[in-house]
């Protein structure tokens, strides 16, 4: 089943941190405010802009079950700063047996990569036991948008 997750940041016109907002596909819980660990793995990075002018950052890893990839489609008005796509090949118990970088672009590339991926587990559902490894995509994203706050 294919799935997402998303951490979006908010930072004033002098790249202050405003806010820090979590979101899953997988819960039916609505964006939550991210704990002091996931704000601290958010890289430091400066807003441009006039007083009042607030950018929304958001970082974004994709999960495509099968050898369909994901369109990488953004809603209107977010510009993608910096993209990877991963191959990866899932074993029956949910470890990575392989993965690799297949694409990247943008001048803001991930640092999530096959290293980070590879220590997590995945469950790729199966009417049936299957022998041979599964094959999905993780695309990872960072985009973002400029909004005047009143």
């Amino acid at each position: 089943m294919p799935w997402w997750e998303r951490i979006s940041v908010t930072l004033d016109d002098k790249g202050n941190q405003q806010s820090c907002n979590y979101q899953s596909s997988l819960s039916p819980m609505g964006p939550e405010a991210c704990d002091e660990e996931m704000a601290s793995t958010m890289p430091s990075i400066r807003a441009g802009g006039g007083p009042g002018l607030y950018s929304k950052l958001t970082f974004e890893r994709r999960f495509s079950p099968g050898a369909k990839l994901d369109s990488g489609r953004l809603q209107a008005g977010d510009k993608l700063l910096g993209q990877q796509v991963m191959h990866l090949s899932i074993g029956a118990d949910g470890t990575i047996n392989s993965c690799k970088v297949v694409g990247k672009s943008g001048e803001l590339i991930p640092t999530y990569d096959c290293e980070e991926v590879k220590s997590e587990q995945f469950r790729v559902a199966a009417s049936a036991p299957v022998e041979r490894p599964r094959q999905a995509f993780m695309t990872i994203m960072v985009y973002g948008h400029n909004e005047q706050i009143a």
